[in-house]
């Protein structure tokens, strides 16, 4: 079976310091996905929190809640751990984000996205 994943390159993602976070749109969506630099390196998501469907960051681009040390969805407040996205405080606790695989190629970065 053919492999129809996409790959988007994140430019000068190596820079980002913790917590901070470069959004990406999704192939064939009106959706968005986000990098974010974690304790854990360089992750991605996609940009909807897994309690309602509406970007976690009610697009301004942050989404690190630097007290709890993760992801914060800023309408229900959920948490959600850096290094794998699973929710562990609020009304999606136990559900993760969906994520996406991150290499890094130089000063950029390659988010697979699957098709």
């Amino acid at each position: 079976m053919p492999d129809h994943s996409t790959t988007i390159r994140i430019a000068q993602a190596t820079s980002l310091v913790l917590g901070e976070a470069k959004t990406f749109p999704l192939p064939d969506s009106e959706e968005q996905g986000f990098l974010i630099r974690t304790p854990a390196g360089l992750r991605a998501f996609q940009n909807r929190c897994r309690h309602w469907p509406a970007p976690l960051d009610m697009d301004d681009a942050e989404f690190w809640n630097h007290e709890a040390g993760m992801i914060q969805c800023k309408i229900h407040g959920a948490l959600f751990r850096g290094d794998d996205g699973q929710c562990v405080y609020g009304p999606c606790s136990g559900h993760p984000l969906i994520g996406f695989a991150v290499t890094e190629d130089g000063e950029d970065a390659l988010v697979a996205i699957p098709g």
